[in-house]
């Protein structure tokens, strides 16, 4: 499923706080949260808790493939996306009233898994997104002064906790637990071979890899590598934290077939070609951070984010999750273009805040 990028910043349906602090609270039950946000029940939970004279909500999400399934704003996408596999929280506190002083302490906060010891976080464990966040900071919501302050963060609890069993999450006193579904993300709608084609992805080159992480990293020459039309190939580099990731993306249209493409991932790619799908390898010289969930599409104006695995096919073994790729090897996938997108017309493919328009026009 897919749906339009939107201008809120980050908290979940413009926050959650709204839900549980607005008018009828009595009213707004777990299920029905779930159904404002999009998220599966199973993956959050909210404490109240009195502070100071002020009622202090904390909304909790473990951060799973499923919880991109949600309403979800891209700029929160971009930043859990990192934080899939690694047992994360994403915690959003925040208080109904506009106060100078904001009432929530992440080193109040713990968990507790039976057979495990507790686990007390310190400032390390803690990702700030909201600046100030470790320290008492907020910001105004984004819906209004009315719906109060609030800030967000994201705790990494690592192997402190067995996301297979049921764990607690706890603020001075209040506890939610949490007991994570093994239900798996929904398996692509696409009819499509799903044995992982297996590097190397070209007939000619052996360690394509290393042949695509050393010298110039251009559209052009990817292309005469490739043996494709220069228009259906398009190059994205993305540094990040002295880390180069780079990207190949193949528009998959008929022209492929005359290319270099080894036989067995052309038989792979023959139920998409002229469907609308783009192909995308991940390399990287040194080994880099890579998800397919911060790829989205741009055309006349309209932003497309994917929200469901059933937009990605896996070329290679781990593209849709392993998180990295690792020096000189290669993760090969396919997104899938919504209905929207128009393939007769030019539109844009995006990594972040880097993207690269097909049909590729190279500068002449």
């Amino acid at each position: 499923m897919i749906h339009k990028a939107t201008p809120i910043r980050t908290w979940f349906v413009v926050a959650v706080a709204v839900l549980l602090m607005g008018t009828g609270v009595g009213a707004q039950t777990h299920e029905e949260i779930a159904s404002r946000t999009g998220l599966a029940p199973d993956l959050f939970v909210e404490l109240k808790v009195s502070v100071d004279g002020s009622d202090l909500v904390v909304f909790a999400v473990y951060v799973t493939e499923r919880t991109f399934e949600s309403k979800i704003s891209q700029a929160l996408r971009e930043w859990l996306l990192p934080y899939i596999g690694k047992n994360a929280l994403y915690v959003n506190p925040a208080v109904k009233e506009v106060v100078g002083t904001f009432p929530f302490r992440p080193d109040l906060v713990s968990l507790e898994q039976e057979g495990k010891p507790a686990f007390f976080p310190n400032l390390s464990d803690w990702i700030e997104i909201t600046p100030g966040f470790l320290t008492g900071g907020s910001q105004v919501n984004p819906a209004g002064a009315s719906y109060g302050v609030g800030s967000e963060g994201i705790l990494v609890a690592g192997d402190r906790i067995d996301p297979a069993q049921p764990f607690t999450l706890v603020y001075q006193g209040t506890k939610a637990r949490l007991e994570i579904s093994k239900k798996a993300p929904s398996p692509p709608a696409a009819a499509a071979p799903r044995e992982a084609t297996q590097v190397p992805l070209l007939a000619q080159v052996t360690d394509v890899g290393a042949e695509l992480t050393s010298g110039e990293f251009s559209s052009t020459r990817v292309a005469s590598l490739l043996g494709l039309d220069p228009s259906l190939v398009g190059t994205i580099s993305v540094g990040s934290r002295g880390e180069e990731l780079r990207l190949v993306v193949v528009q998959v249209e008929e022209g492929i077939r005359q290319g270099a493409l080894r036989p067995d991932l052309l038989a792979t790619l023959e139920p998409f070609i002229g469907t609308g799908a783009v192909m995308i390898w991940a390399l990287s010289p040194s080994g880099a951070a890579f998800s397919p969930w911060q790829m989205w599409i741009k055309q006349t104006g309209t932003n497309y984010v994917f929200f469901s695995t059933s937009s990605f096919v896996e070329l290679t073994e781990g593209f849709l999750r392993s998180g990295r790729v690792e020096a000189r090897s290669v993760l090969a996938g396919l997104v899938l273009l919504p209905s929207g997108v128009r393939r007769d017309a030019p539109f844009g493919v995006f990594y972040g805040s880097a993207g690269v328009t097909l049909p590729n026009v190279p500068s002449q």
